[in-house]
């Protein structure tokens, strides 16, 4: 967080970094100057807000830090280290046009360079892929050059007449001054400064080498897709089934979800000895995960918490000695604590599985009546095991 020198980007995240601050920008490229309201928080030992915005502005001439008044785009910055590496998350705008990336680097420092070019490139699809130099300045001689003063270490025989002939002191353009009451002659014309040195030659743009890497993948907001179930515990033998899910993702700080789905499964027919049993179970659950462990861009773990609610159904199976049979449905309800993994192989596929106890806020028995036997009692803790997969939007 304190001095900061503006690094050279790694050419891989370089070429990462063009790929996704492009599609960023898209149609809301604007030629106007663009307002930031920066939010930066980072770990220990990076570079400070002001220097993330020096690297921002050295790269393109259409950003400017608002003033409280102005309206202006958000920009958060978040930079942890992980191990012996950093990562970065920015996030470009608020609710529904907000867009989220993430970068990860070696150094702090390369970290802040990716986020800087990411936002520059979302404001100016034109802007430096590497920071701009400053204009050399020029030489101590250049400055007296065009001061007018003479160098005698460079020019001896000048510098002697400009001390020995007051008559060219006074009169250094070369007109005509009396002596003795006569005009002198004309002045030698002024020597010609020499042309300023070229600048030093700027580097070449590390993109110019730097070698094709796939796009990292663009967070979307809405997934919808299918889960297949299996519950242990609430039927004699395991509910088999599944249904339809709808996810939002959010970024609170950490990577946040909420997923509302709806299934139904089944036992199939259960033995019960005299006779026998179905079970089926249909309902709706609302699960909220935070992805607190990203070992790579792809992958993420999560804990999560579930509540479902629905309805558990049983029916009897006529058997040896049971001729007559009954059913019976009663409410199910229960809470979880549960752990996800998450791939995501593309900017559009996601798939997880995720598991783990229900605690059961309904617990019923199922029994026959005559003779009296007890087909299943339902336990205090089960478990649940989902696997989904869905498309992102």
């Amino acid at each position: 967080m304190r001095l900061f020198e503006s690094a050279v980007l790694h050419p891989r995240w370089l070429a990462a970094a063009v790929v996704l601050a492009g599609a960023l920008a898209g149609s809301d490229a604007r030629a106007e100057v663009q307002h930031l309201r920066i939010a930066y928080e980072a770990h220990e030992g990076c570079p400070s807000a002001a220097a993330f915005l020096r690297e921002l502005l050295a790269r393109t001439s259409r950003a400017r830090a608002a003033a409280p008044d102005d309206a202006a785009l958000e920009v958060r910055v978040r930079i942890t280290r992980s191990g012996g590496a950093s990562r970065g998350r920015i996030t470009l705008g608020t609710e529904e046009s907000a867009r989220v990336r993430e970068v990860g680097g070696s150094t702090c420092a390369e970290v802040v360079a990716a986020l800087a070019l990411i936002t520059a490139l979302r404001i100016d699809p034109t802007a430096s892929l590497a920071p701009q130099l400053p204009a050399a300045a020029p030489s101590s001689s250049e400055v007296r050059e065009r001061a007018g003063a003479v160098d005698p270490a460079a020019n001896p025989a000048a510098a002697t007449n400009s001390t020995t002939d007051p008559a060219a002191a006074a009169n250094p353009a070369g007109a005509a001054a009396p002596v003795g009451g006569e005009a002198a002659g004309p002045a030698s014309p002024p020597r010609a400064a020499p042309p300023p040195a070229a600048p030093p030659a700027r580097p070449a743009s590390p993109a110019a080498v730097a070698p094709r890497s796939p796009p990292l993948p663009v967070e979307r907001r809405w997934t919808l897709g299918l889960q297949a179930s299996a519950a242990s515990g609430i039927a004699p033998e395991v509910l088999l089934g599944g249904g339809a899910f709808l996810e939002l993702r959010a970024d609170l700080g950490v990577s946040a979800s909420l997923r509302v789905a709806a299934e139904m499964a089944a036992s199939g027919a259960v033995d019960a000895g005299p006779g026998g049993a179905r079970f089926t179970r249909g309902i709706g659950r609302l699960d909220a995960c935070a992805d607190l462990f990203r070992p790579t861009r792809w992958l993420a773990l999560a804990p999560c918490a579930g509540a479902e609610a629905g309805f558990l159904h049983g029916s009897g199976l006529v058997g040896e000695t049971i001729a007559e049979v009954n059913q019976v449905t009663v409410p199910w309800a229960s809470l979880g604590l549960l752990a996800r993994v998450t791939v995501s192989p593309g900017a559009l596929v996601r798939v997880d599985v995720q598991g783990g106890p229900q605690f059961s806020l309904v617990r019923r028995s199922f029994v026959f009546e005559n003779p009296t036997q007890l087909i299943h009692e339902v336990p205090a803790v089960t478990w649940m095991l989902h696997l989904g997969a869905g498309l992102s939007f």
